[in-house]
């Protein structure tokens, strides 16, 4: 149970981390300024975090989950993570900022994967299997904390 606490602590982080694409398109071909990207991002990382806590609170106690709670939470924010990459998608960030706004889209795309394939590991109870997807998560998440960072997307670097 100690190594399913822990993943919990990974994967929370992790969902966090996936608010910034669920961000809205933005108006025309016209490119946001930095601040504007910025703020569309954040405002979408609070939605994203409200629709995490809702899940959270529906699957069960997370605190001390088992398998089956914790694929009702991932069965509940996976979609979440897909709808976000598509958002994150339709915003024009500023041409400066497009490469790392790509390179997000990129781990979020792969955090999606992860998500469906621990749903997958858990339902067949592979620990093994599930702990190693948990940490491949954490490696990706702490790489997008640091775009966000260099983004000037604060509440996105600091959820979780």
């Amino acid at each position: 149970m100690r190594r399913y606490r822990l993943g919990i602590v990974i994967l929370l982080v992790t969902v966090a981390v996936l608010a910034l694409s669920s961000c809205g398109s933005s108006s025309g071909n016209k490119r946001l300024t930095k601040q504007q990207f910025a703020a569309k991002a954040g405002a979408l990382c609070v939605s994203f975090n409200q629709g995490e806590k809702a899940a959270r609170k529906a699957s069960g106690n997370l605190a001390n989950p088992t398998p089956k709670i914790l694929v009702a939470y991932l069965e509940k924010t996976t979609p979440l993570f897909e709808k976000r990459i598509a958002d994150l998608k339709k915003l024009k960030p500023p041409a400066g900022d497009q490469a790392a706004v790509k390179q997000i889209v990129g781990f979020e795309t792969k955090q999606a994967t992860l998500a469906r394939q621990l749903i997958a590991a858990l339902k067949k109870n592979d620990v093994a299997k599930a702990n190693t997807l948990l940490a491949s998560g954490s490696a990706n998440s702490a790489k997008a904390k640091s775009l966000y960072t260099k983004l000037g997307v604060t509440a996105c670097a600091k959820s979780g």
